[in-house]
């Protein structure tokens, strides 16, 4: 595949999470190059020189790099597309739609409930800090827009499970793993459920352990 993955050191990145669990789930072969941030200058100059942007996530594929994490799961679904390869995105032009509205929503949002819950907290030790009034706020909208497109019973946005499932998880388990009790039974299966995926354990056996 020449496929390599360039990384965040600290396994702290939800954008790498997002693309190394893509990789997981579509069974490819890959490479994963970690790097401390923040990067040398030679580190940034490479990047910049063959991803345009000089910043991690970066997929290499061959000659071809890119770096935005969702830039490069669009890429991944394309490149490895059905029926060779298991789907990231939905099939339906409106779930699809919806799921990237999804993505897109959880990269330019929330800033103040992932100040006050970083994947710190979700991936290595938890807070017990009380969540601002800000945060407090966006955890509720999380919730009311979560709550508003998993269907009960559901364990995935649509029939099937898509990258956007990774994406709103992490959100959510930002609130669960910090022993949040706004969360209904429905939202905590549902981070259950995508938190036992293969793909996600993966991931988090490169977490280092904590004290």
């Amino acid at each position: 595949m020449d496929l390599t993955l360039y990384a965040d050191a600290s396994w702290q990145s939800p954008w790498v999470f997002h693309v190394m669990v893509a990789l997981e789930e579509l069974g490819l072969k890959y490479k994963v190059e970690a790097r401390k941030l923040p990067l040398s200058v030679d580190e940034r100059h490479r990047l910049q020189e063959h991803g345009v942007l000089g910043k991690v996530p970066c997929l290499a594929h061959g000659d071809f790099w890119v770096t935005e994490s969702s830039a490069i799961t669009e890429y991944l679904a394309e490149a490895f597309a059905p029926p060779a390869y298991p789907r990231l995105m939905p099939t339906d032009p409106t779930q699809r739609a919806r799921a990237r509205q999804v993505m897109s929503w959880l990269r330019t949002s929330l800033m103040a409930l992932r100040e006050d819950r970083p994947t710190t907290t979700v991936f290595q030790r938890p807070t017990n800090k009380p969540l601002s009034e800000k945060g407090r706020q966006e955890a509720a909208e999380l919730i009311r827009v979560a709550e508003q497109l998993i269907a009960p019973e559901k364990t995935s946005l649509f029939d099937d499970w898509c990258i956007a499932d990774t994406d709103l998880a992490l959100a959510l388990m930002r609130l669960m793993a910090n022993s949040d009790t706004s969360l209904s039974r429905r939202l905590i299966d549902y981070c259950l459920a995508q938190w036992g995926r293969k793909s996600v354990r993966r991931y988090l056996a490169y977490i280092p352990t904590t004290p």
